[in-house]
């Protein structure tokens, strides 16, 4: 329906208040209509009731109107007002200001600041007007888009023209800068939209790439509406509606986040993405309301994609000068046009496998090959629309899929042309179901296609020539691996079954087992894959929950891979499926866990799986490594011999050689200071104070925090609140207690930039810290909890892990990371009287992932029930605060 607004009559008696309750009035009129109603009108009327309001005070202050002009420009002025968005005016003048004008027009912006009104605004002579023009394309940009409001008419006009002609940007200089500008703000956003909180300003396929077109056209063509490629060719009438169509829903969107957020906010985050779900209509059924939402918003913001790339083709072809086309044939149908591969005639993919024979030259001619033609992709999405079928039911194109993933460049630019331009989902019906599917668990920042899509690319980045050095092993595995595509195609498949219930990895393998049959690969290849896919977090899981460094967790690791193509296989996967999942969750401190998971279970295979070296063995070997590097002389053995005896295997068992020499000598110099100083003062001093080694020294990636003290209860949670306060996260912590009464306590950590601590003062800072949780009995400060937190069922997971040490029971606890989680945790302990020996903790995105060493008050595993009640007062201390 039609819109007719109810304009509010403006009087000159109205006082701020009163306009401000005016502009309330109408907005929260516009967001009632907002249902019923077209986006556009919406907008357009916004700006409309802005033109009355700024009008009405311009004529208040009786400018001279025959030298001085005021213009909306920007989203204002092409009349596409959010209720956040800057009101962006542009105020004209013939001739400098008198001290008289200046000083009216001052109190004109004034008021419109105390409206409260979120004001861009310039003020400028015409001539100064065309020199900013021409100096700043971001303001040549702005003012293409003028539209006057009141005073004098012909600057509006003035401006146009100027910037209309080649005076102050020619066509070709403009269009370079704005698709600089274009590329620029996509690789930023590491060329896709589709992560969990995309901006839908600037994102690929945001409303930029949209704006980006008009700018261009309006530039070179002088046209005032998109509409107008039409008429010109650029657009048929079906990608004007499509195009029309993403736009108005991506509108919506920005206008139900604006209300959401409650200010001008153009990333859909997290905790506004329900809110805005209701605000148009998918419901406020949580979760599914939420990825309805986002998976209609990702195609739209694809579509608008693919759109801006075709039309920005057809404009470089048209305003910059050509030379003489490259062209190199490859065959009748097919050729390159300037680094571009294009088809030779309009009926080429009636041949459905030419699809696949096209993408397959591009992997051949990687290195001559950067794009599609305008024309031939306007011709992939004709015929993507018309698709009958799947393009996987044609032999032909089975054959050539295959051959695709074989090509050493396959997973290249191929590849990435494939998902963007909806081929992948033309051919693999699992993957058309996932795209823009989102995955609520914090930890995953892009959508399930994206996620795979990156995983396949860096699988390829394993082939390159320069390789980063803890990625260097599964470059080396990978290039020696015989049939690459079997992992390749493992992760093709590995998360596609996410989304329809049930467990991903054991509904993927049993699709990916049918497509390696339907495909034609060997026996061999169709096992390899469908394990892989089943098993694709294994690696990981092992890694980062479990003491890699216990045979029998090696052991038990080896025996579920069976193999060493198995082994290489999966390692390689495993390594680009962390990367892939989100950009910060690779550090050196996975590469190494992984690393050392990898060799470890290498040997145990070659030896037979039954020949894994027994811990009191690890512990014989490390401390005679470690007695060499301390190069002891008697006196110093003994009393070395001594500390040793105090302290249990799981010390000598956990650290390596390295860390026991410099822990030792460390206890050792410090509690001979302390037998030093009772000997040299009266002070009634029964124990030392606390040890805390920090210095510049990393293992794995990671600094060391070692801390040797008095136990006392509740120890372990301060220390590792005081660490999280200081924005320091922990990878790995082991617990020793000694047959004394003390323990050693040793942190893996990296600072808040992912880093080891490597500046001294910050060292220094930490030390302090630490001290005075342990000496001066101070308490942990509380951490503020992240903004993601409420936006998340905080429901743990808990599980027991089968330990095969007698005195031992590992329970993995899964829980959203809140600043008060370690207390909940220890208060559940405490209340059973539990002992931890020892803590596997992982912190990805949000989410606490830690796996605990307890035993009972009587030093033994928990028993049937004791387990039970301990799940039961976790789960109910965790969500105590819910």
């Amino acid at each position: 329906m039609s819109l007719q607004p109810a304009y509010p009559i403006l009087q000159p008696e109205m006082s701020i208040v009163e306009l401000k309750q005016a502009i309330t009035e109408f907005d929260t009129w516009l967001e009632q209509q907002i249902s019923s109603c077209s986006i556009a009108e919406i907008l357009q009327h916004r700006a409309q009731f802005f033109d009355i309001l700024l009008n009405h005070l311009w004529q208040a202050f009786q400018f001279e109107t025959d030298t001085i002009s005021l213009n909306a420009v920007g989203g204002y002025g092409r009349k596409t007002l959010h209720p956040f968005s800057d009101i962006d005016i542009c105020i004209i003048h013939d001739d400098d200001l008198s001290a008289t004008d200046a000083s009216t027009l001052s109190d004109f912006l004034t008021q419109l600041w105390d409206l409260g009104l979120d004001l861009g605004h310039a003020v400028r002579r015409l001539d100064d007007t065309y020199l900013a023009c021409r100096e700043d394309v971001t303001i040549a940009t702005t003012l293409l888009e003028i539209r006057h409001i009141c005073g004098h008419e012909n600057h509006q006009h003035q401006v146009i023209s100027k910037l209309y002609g080649e005076t102050v940007w020619s066509s070709e200089a403009f269009f370079v800068a704005k698709y600089d500008e274009q590329k620029g703000r996509h690789n930023k956003a590491q060329g896709t939209a589709f992560n969990i909180e995309p901006n839908l300003k600037n994102s690929p396929g945001g409303m930029r790439d949209i704006q980006t077109i008009t700018w261009i056209a309006r530039k070179h063509f002088s046209i005032d509406d998109l509409k107008d490629l039409r008429r010109l060719k650029f657009l048929t009438d079906d990608e004007y509606a499509e195009l029309m169509e993403c736009q108005n829903f991506i509108w919506r969107v920005r206008f139900a986040l604006h209300q959401a957020s409650n200010r001008p906010e153009n990333r859909l985050l997290l905790q506004h993405q329900a809110e805005v779900a209701r605000l148009q209509g998918f419901g406020d059924s949580g979760n599914i309301a939420i990825e309805k939402m986002m998976r209609q918003l990702f195609r739209a913001m694809k579509r608008i994609r693919e759109l801006n790339l075709m039309l920005m083709a057809y404009f470089e072809r048209e305003i910059v000068p050509q030379k003489k086309p490259n062209i190199i044939q490859i065959n009748e149908n097919f050729q390159i046009y300037n680094g571009q591969i294009h088809a030779e005639n309009q009926d080429v993919f009636i041949d459905r496998s030419q699809i696949m024979s096209m993408f397959n030259y591009i992997a051949i001619h990687h290195e001559k090959v950067t794009g599609i033609t305008p024309e031939t992709l306007r011709l992939l999405r004709q015929v993507r629309r018309r698709l009958m079928g799947d393009l996987q039911d044609y032999q032909v194109c089975r054959e050539l899929f295959v051959s695709l993933f074989k090509n050493p460049h396959g997973m290249g630019l191929a590849i990435t042309l494939m998902h963007q331009h909806g081929i992948l989902a033309s051919y693999l019906p699992q993957w058309r179901e996932v795209v823009g599917q989102m995955q609520f668990d914090l930890f995953h920042a892009y959508t399930v296609d994206e996620h795979t899509h990156k995983l396949l690319k860096n699988l390829y980045k394993l082939t390159q020539d320069t390789v980063p050095s803890d990625q260097k092993l599964a470059a080396d595995i990978f290039e020696r691996f015989q049939a690459k595509e079997s992992i390749l195609f493992a992760a093709l498949f590995h998360d596609l079954a996410k989304g329809r219930g049930g467990d991903h990895s054991e509904l993927g393998a049993v699709d990916a087992k049918l497509f390696a049959k339907f495909h034609g690969l060997k026996t061999s290849q169709q096992q390899l894959i469908s394990w892989l896919v089943e098993q694709h977090l294994l690696m990981s899981i092992t890694s980062q929950r479990m003491d890699i460094h216990d045979p029998e967790v090696v052991k038990t690791f080896a025996k579920s891979v069976g193999s060493i193509t198995k082994l290489d296989a999966l390692y390689c996967l495993t390594v680009a499926d962390i990367q892939a999942t989100n950009d910060d969750l690779w550090n050196d401190w996975k590469a190494s866990l992984l690393t050392d998971l990898y060799f470890a279970t290498r040997k145990a295979l070659r030896n037979g799986l039954e020949n894994v070296l027994q811990l009191r063995t690890v512990v014989r070997e490390h401390k005679q490594e470690a007695l060499g590097l301390i190069n002891a002389d008697e006196t110093q053995l003994v009393a070395v011999n001594r500390l040793w005896k105090r302290l249990p295997l799981s010390f000598f068992s956990n650290a390596i050689p390295t860390e026991i020499a410099k822990y030792t000598l460390g206890i050792l110099e410090h509690e001979s200071a302390f037998e030093h100083q009772l000997s040299s003062t009266e002070e009634n001093v029964t124990e030392p104070p606390s040890l805390i080694i920090l210095d510049d020294s990393s293992v794995k990636g990671c600094s060391d925090v070692f801390v040797y003290t008095k136990d006392r209860p509740g120890l372990f949670i301060s220390l590792f609140n005081t660490l999280s306060t200081l924005k320091i996260s922990v990878n790995q912590a082991q617990i020793s207690k000694t047959k004394d009464g003390y323990v050693v306590e040793a942190f893996k950590v990296l600072d808040f930039d992912g880093k080891p601590i490597f500046s001294d003062q910050r060292r220094k800072q930490v030390t302090k810290k630490l001290r005075q949780i342990l000496d001066d009995n101070m308490s942990p400060p509380k951490k503020r909890p992240s903004r993601h937190t409420k936006n998340f069922d905080n429901k743990p997971t808990i599980e027991f892990i089968h330990s095969k040490k007698a005195d031992r029971t590992l329970v993995h606890i899964l829980a959203l990371e809140t600043h008060e989680f370690m207390g909940q945790i220890a208060s559940a302990f405490r209340t059973l009287d539990l002992n931890i020996h020892s803590a596997a903790i992982s912190t990805v995105g949000e989410r606490a992932d830690n796996v605990f060493a307890l035993s009972n008050q009587h030093g033994a595993q928990l028993t049937e029930l004791e387990q039970i009640e301990l799940q039961e007062k976790l789960v109910k201390s965790i969500t105590s605060t819910l």
